[in-house]
């Protein structure tokens, strides 16, 4: 994977990548792709995600939500008029403390002897554990583990990049919507409320209250953090464009959109349902195709094929105690079965002929370093975007290296890796 790359695309063209990315990746991730669907699992598993890095994606989108973020300034103000519920317990008394129970208080004289002294009053006592307030107890209990997790995220960058216009915004936001749930978590009529789950009937109760804080500001809070919670293939999709691709890294828009564009191109082109899930589980590989004639085709994103032989790298670096981390190449293609073959791409966000140049010289080395499962050239693709950099033109006979732009990237794999019977006109149609 590269990350020393040329970042500065004009905004027209980011914004195109992200908006084909939020347009390819519900599908991607869409129930029908899969037998047992679990769209946050094929994210982390197609961006190479650690456990815990989707989680805190999440959690700065959850806390700088426009909802969550107007309900974190309106919170101090709400708490002080907040919805409660009246009882009113009988209690025994020789005074007249509030209204008096008649019927009651005859009842209980004639146990006592006829004691005219006593009276049974009902006061009325605020109740403050409504459903409503369970909910916003709920609320303030997820917004401060998100706010934690948020924090620690944000903190490892000094700054937003230039595009956002807002310098360091996205911490101090978030630093104050904590201080926020900080303060209310010490309010005492909260603090004997324990925190339940918001149901639809109670959210239908908090939207539906004569309350404007409750109504406008609690109730949108709870709809997004509980969206959040188990967020679908589309929240996830509007999840990563707006809070992981945005902030910093166009390589990273750049290599998910051909990574995705090229899964589209072998989903038209397949020449028969998928059987397994279209993300298999592991780093091996993104997406599998499989086809008629025995032959299936793998997408494998920064990660070796099996069986691709051992490193000469890795070997020279064991022999000589070099302590070395794995090469991870951008992406691969390898169809296995009748005609086996395999190609590695480098993809470079640039458009610098020295990128460029670096990136044929990374090839070359890839190429080298596990020579035996090359069986068919060129094996070595760039994939850059289309630019006046280099030429786009036809792969070279029996070269090793071709250049391609991400725009014809798709269209040539299939022409090569997709079984002759099965890539149709009409599939390569879908593809113009």
């Amino acid at each position: 994977m590269s990350k020393v790359v040329d970042t500065d695309f004009p905004p027209q063209v980011r914004a195109r990548l992200l908006g084909e990315i939020r347009s390819y990746l519900p599908a991607f991730l869409h129930r029908s792709a899969s037998e047992q669907h679990d769209p946050a699992g094929d994210v982390r598993e197609l961006l190479n995600l650690e456990a815990g890095d989707l989680q805190r994606v999440v959690a700065v989108h959850q806390s700088l939500d426009e909802t969550v973020l107007a309900f974190g300034e309106a919170l101090q103000q709400g708490l002080r008029q907040p919805i409660a519920s009246s009882i009113r317990p009988p209690e025994v008394s020789q005074g007249v403390r509030g209204p008096v129970d008649w019927s009651a208080t005859v009842s209980r004289r004639a146990l006592e002897a006829g004691n005219p002294s006593l009276f049974v009053v009902r006061s009325a006592q605020r109740i403050f554990d409504t459903p409503e307030n369970r909910a916003l107890v709920w609320l303030l209990d997820r917004l401060q583990a998100s706010t934690r997790v948020a924090l620690r995220e944000v903190s490892a960058e000094p700054s937003e990049p230039p595009e956002s216009g807002n310098g360091s915004g996205w911490a101090a936001q978030i630093q104050r919507l904590s201080n926020q749930v900080y303060a209310a978590r010490r309010v005492k009529w909260l603090q004997g409320i324990g925190p339940e789950m918001p149901t639809p009937a109670t959210i239908k109760r908090l939207r539906a209250s004569r309350s404007s804080f409750y109504a406008r500001r609690v109730a949108p809070a709870v709809q997004a953090v509980v969206r959040l919670g188990n967020p679908s293939s589309d929240v996830l999709a509007e999840v990563l464009s707006r809070r992981y691709f945005e902030p910093a890294y166009t390589w990273l828009i750049f290599e998910v959109h051909v990574a995705l564009s090229l899964a589209r191109a072998f989903a038209k082109a397949s020449g028969r349902p998928r059987k397994t899930r279209l993300l298999v589980g592991s780093r091996e590989a993104y997406a599998r195709y499989a086809y008629d004639d025995g032959s299936e085709v793998v997408l494998i994103y920064q990660e070796w094929p099996p069986g691709s032989g051992l490193s000469l790298r890795g070997e020279t670096s064991k022999r000589h105690d070099l302590k070395l981390t794995k090469s991870r190449p951008d992406l691969f293609i390898v169809r296995s079965g009748p005609d086996p073959d395999a190609a590695i791409l480098e993809l470079k966000a640039t458009y610098s002929p020295g990128y460029l140049g670096s990136g044929l010289s990374q090839l070359l080395g890839y190429l080298a370093e596990r020579p035996g499962i090359w069986r068919r050239q060129p094996s070595g693709w760039l994939v850059a975007p289309a630019s006046d950099a280099f030429a786009d033109r036809l792969a070279g006979k029996g070269e090793p290296l071709w250049i391609v732009s991400a725009e014809r990237v798709a269209e040539a794999a299939i022409e090569r890796f997709v079984p002759a019977a099965a890539a149709g006109d009409e599939a390569r149609a879908g593809l113009r």
